[in-house]
This record gives C-alpha cells, sequence and structure tokens, in this order.
C-alpha cells in the first residue's frame, strides 16, 4: 500500500482564504471549471469560489461522506430519501453548478417521482 503524508498536498481546512488563492492560481493557468472536493464540508468554499470566481462550480460529495450518510441511514439514525435529497439541495444552495455523488442513480429516480 502506498503510504504518504498529506500534509505535504492537502489545504489547511481552517484557511479559506487558502483555497482562494489556489483557485485564483488555476484560474490563472487555464482552468475553466472548479472542483471542490469533498464537497459537503466546504460548502463555504463552494460559495466563496462561485461568488468570487464566478466560474462553473462542482462539488464532489466524496465516497466518505457518502459511506456516513449510509452508515446513519442503516442505523436509524436519518431517512435515506430525505438525507439524499438534502445533502444534494445543500450543494445547490451553496452554488455548485453540479454534483459528482455516488448517490446520483438513486438521486434521479427520487427526483422523477416527484
Amino acid at each position: 500500500a502506498l503510504k504518504g503524508d498529506k500534509n505535504t498536498y492537502q489545504m489547511d481546512p481552517a484557511n479559506s482564504d487558502e483555497a482562494i488563492r489556489e483557485v485564483a492560481q488555476d484560474i490563472e493557468e487555464g482552468a475553466d471549471m472548479v472542483m471542490v472536493k469533498p464537497g459537503m464540508p466546504y460548502l463555504d468554499i463552494v460559495q466563496r469560489v462561485k461568488d468570487t470566481f464566478g466560474l462553473p462550480t462542482f462539488a464532489y460529495q466524496v465516497s466518505g461522506e457518502y459511506a456516513m450518510l449510509k452508515g446513519a441511514v442503516n442505523n436509524g439514525w436519518l431517512e435515506n430519501d430525505k438525507v439524499v435529497i438534502e445533502s444534494l439541495i445543500s450543494f445547490k444552495r451553496a452554488g455548485a453548478d453540479g454534483i459528482l455523488t455516488y448517490m446520483a442513480v438513486e438521486a434521479s429516480k427520487l427526483l422523477n417521482m416527484k
């Protein structure tokens, strides 16, 4: 298994200004869209990126977020259909133009039922 120190390439989660500087650099280097991942703990970053730069901004609901929500559903702590939709609505409220999620097929079925 590969081992490494994520501190060498991950941003400080307490420093939202660093995230904005990184996005500005990405745009300067030619980025025409922005991806924020993991998405749920960084909804504030999704909103700041969208408000600051106005580029298409996507949120990635990573596997750990999916596992956390499904674990809570399996333990009876959350209602599946509600948490699927509410988690995706939170991304849209924050300004995400699109959401990459492991719940895509499930969400599309729920949305088509309404």
